[in-house]
């Protein structure tokens, strides 16, 4: 079969590799499907994989983990999926030996295009396939379900993370999403406005926060208006600070800020203290941003109860800096949460149930559409160099 795999830094190539079987002389496929893609989204995620370095990468790694599938084959076990069926395929997979992994906790994890080879091919294969595919309801269209699959499930993991009494689920099917008010009174900020960072605009409004700030890219109006429509009340540009829409018609308080509360001297920090009157937020999803974002969150956290949940991809080794005055010299009593989305069937079923019912639209996020297999060369080098209007491709293979 022809497959796309990580060759070199900043290449993929096709090449002709054996197609997936289920083998019945090991245990583990009789629980297995093998899939044709149908449609495609290459991440973000994808790009750093390929464009940050060689690291730790198997040869002949197919790569792809956002995507619709066609259901080929099942193994003898599998109860809820048969030959013909379109699903929406998990982009994250717990381990099954983990009890409430499928209930949609994030740990521990088999990825696609990561640890096992991905969704970029002629066919691939799915490990548990009644715990990591979830069926598309009636009236979803494609475009929002084959978003919802990693950039609305990570979203709402990070708002869950932040939400109040926030913890790993206990098996009772009972989740986040059918509970209301969970961020209610709680001023949250996006850091991030890209497709996860508008989910998160999105997953903190559906929760009851209180006050949506997002800081994000002023390159591009798309982004702006989405995050808009999906619930931010303030909109901040992350190069010059300026406010570029705020429903709550907050003033800018005339107050003095110590210039070590702002670590960075950054001017969206400082137009976040000065909306807060140097109070700063009580939560911050972290969706984007370079090395010194963490510097940044917490410098804008509030003492005695911030939480700052990151769910974005850190590229390269070394350390992370964190500043000493805005940690009350390590007394502040701010929490940082560094997080994997959340994955399995049951949160992927979960954020399909919010689409159904007309909570949400994720298929805004895709603003470009693409066709063919040979197209995903072109669709990863576009999410890489990301030009102006560009939030998602989908392609139709």
């Amino acid at each position: 079969m022809k497959a796309y795999v990580f060759s070199k830094k900043g290449k993929i190539e096709l090449r002709e590799l054996p197609a997936p079987v289920l083998d019945p002389s090991i245990p583990e496929d009789a629980y297995a499907a093998i899939l044709r893609p149908k449609y495609l989204a290459p991440c973000s995620s994808d790009a750093h994989t390929v464009y940050a370095g060689a690291g730790p990468r198997r040869e002949d790694l197919i790569l792809g983990h956002e995507g619709i599938a066609e259901v080929l084959e099942t193994g003898t076990m599998v109860k809820d999926f048969r030959p013909g069926d379109l699903v929406a395929v998990a982009a994250v997979m717990p381990d099954a030996q983990e009890g409430h992994g499928h209930e949609g906790s994030h740990f521990s994890a088999t990825k696609l295009g990561r640890n096992i080879d991905g969704m970029w091919a002629e066919r691939f294969k799915v490990p548990q396939a009644d715990q990591n595919l979830a069926r598309i309801p009636a009236g979803v269209s494609m475009e929002a379900a084959l978003m919802a699959v990693d950039m609305m499930a990570t979203g709402f993991t990070a708002a869950a993370a932040a939400a109040k009494n926030c913890g790993r689920p206990d098996g009772s099917g009972q989740e986040v999403l059918r509970t209301e008010g969970l961020l209610s009174g709680l001023s949250v900020l996006v850091i991030g406005s890209g497709a996860v960072g508008l989910m998160a605009v999105a997953a903190a409004h559906s929760m009851g926060a209180g006050r949506i700030f997002c800081i994000g890219t002023d390159k591009s109006r798309i982004n702006l208006d989405l995050a808009v429509r999906y619930g931010a009340d303030l909109y901040i540009s992350y190069r010059d600070g300026h406010v570029m829409y705020d429903r709550a018609a907050l003033e800018m308080k005339d107050i003095i800020i110590d210039p070590r509360a702002n670590a960075t001297g950054d001017k969206a920090v400082e137009t976040v203290l000065r909306l807060t009157g140097g109070e700063g937020v009580d939560r911050i999803l972290i969706c984007g941003g370079g090395p010194d974002v963490y510097i940044k969150a917490c410098d804008m956290l509030r003492y005695g109860s911030g939480t700052a949940v990151n769910v974005a991809y850190i590229e390269g080794s070394g350390t992370i800096p964190l500043p000493i005055f805005s940690l009350g010299r390590g007394m502040a009593g701010k929490s940082f949460v560094f997080t994997l989305s959340r994955g399995g069937r049951s949160w992927v079923e979960q954020m399909l149930a919010v689409v159904r019912e007309g909570r949400l639209d994720p298929g805004l996020l895709v603003t470009h559409h693409m066709q063919g297999f040979d197209s995903i060369p072109e669709a990863l080098e576009q999410m890489y160099r990301r030009p102006e209007g560009l939030i998602k491709i989908m392609v139709e293979v």
